[in-house]
């Protein structure tokens, strides 16, 4: 209580201009003090605001895109992946398709490589197409053409099992 008794005696001995000079300067130093408070929050607002619009961008366009998803449909929906030797599902499907299995083999573990003929390209693709829906990728593809009387087409296949 000592030093408020102090301070009153201070600011009662100035002279009421200086007074009033204090008043303004402690009346400014308490804004200025809640405004230095306040200006994290404010930031922090405003940043959450940002990354609110930006957020609510990137959900109205993932709404937006789920329609496209929706019409997007596989054509192995119907497909079940059939059960045996990888090989013997190839050799299978390669005969489906009316194509003749030249060669076959096992490079690494999971790489089979294989050599096809058939009377047609498309018959080839076809048979890549059948091939992915029983869970095998295309590494690599080589489809070349005889330039004999009647046209045959031969292609080196390689692909990896990714079940």
């Amino acid at each position: 209580m000592n030093l408020l008794d102090n301070l009153s005696d201070w600011f009662a001995g100035l002279l009421p201009r200086e007074r009033l000079i204090m008043a303004v300067g402690a009346g400014l130093l308490i804004v200025a003090a809640i405004y230095m408070s306040l200006l994290p929050a404010m930031q922090k607002n405003l940043e959450l605001e940002q990354r609110h619009k930006s957020l609510s961008a990137d959900i109205q366009w993932l709404r937006e895109q789920s329609q496209v998803v929706g019409r997007l449909d596989s054509s192995c929906a119907g497909n079940t992946i059939q059960n045996g030797k990888k090989i013997d599902v190839i050799t299978r499907i390669v005969r489906r398709n009316q194509l003749k299995l030249l060669g076959f083999e096992q490079k690494d573990s999971p790489l089979l490589s294989f050599s096809v003929s058939g009377s047609s390209p498309n018959r080839i693709l076809q048979l890549i197409h059948q091939l992915t829906c029983q869970g095998l990728a295309l590494e690599a593809l080589d489809i070349s053409s005889s330039g004999a009387a009647k046209v045959t087409y031969s292609a080196d296949i390689e692909v990896i099992n990714v079940d």
